[in-house]
């Protein structure tokens, strides 16, 4: 009996935790954790580069603003990190101006998706990072683009995503 009525508990409290019953008060909400694209790295992510022997190698430039202040993307994102240690993902960065190095063996098409991965940041037409209940916007080059991380990379291509609280 005693066994039931824990297990019992514990399922109901799993319903309340994921939003499939609401047992508090209508006037109290309950709000899902947010999904993270990154949470799944794309395969191009998970290339280490271990030498500088590339057949491919080139540098789209990224700016993220928030509410009309530019983020900062950190130097040295993508290298030496728990997929990589002792190496450098084939999306990174050097310092903090938002020059993205886009290395590879191969020549592929690499979509911008692969550098949010490897820095572990959310990105997609639902928003950017944490920033969901805005209104996120991108252009390339000056252009209006809805790609968002489908986006394949190119060579000096300017790319400004433009998130801004609703």
């Amino acid at each position: 009996m005693v066994f039931t009525a824990v297990c019992l508990a514990s399922v109901v409290g799993l319903l309340e935790y994921e939003g499939a019953i609401n047992l508090l008060d209508e006037s109290e909400s309950v709000e899902k954790p947010l999904t993270n694209t990154a949470e799944e790295m794309h395969p191009l992510g998970e290339q280490c580069l271990t030498t500088h022997d590339v057949a491919m190698h080139f540098h789209p430039y990224l700016t993220i603003i928030i509410d009309g202040d530019e983020y900062l993307i950190p130097e040295n994102s993508g290298i030496y990190t728990e997929t990589c240690p002792e190496a450098m993902h084939m999306t990174h960065t050097h310092d903090d101006s938002g020059k993205l190095h886009v290395e590879g063996h191969t020549v592929e098409e690499v979509p911008l998706e692969v550098f949010f991965d490897v820095w572990g940041k959310h990105f997609d037409e639902t928003g950017i990072m944490e920033y969901r209940d805005g209104t996120i916007a991108m252009t390339v080059n000056g252009e209006v683009n809805t790609e968002y991380q489908n986006l394949i990379l190119e060579d000096g291509q300017n790319i400004v995503i433009t998130y801004t609280s609703n």
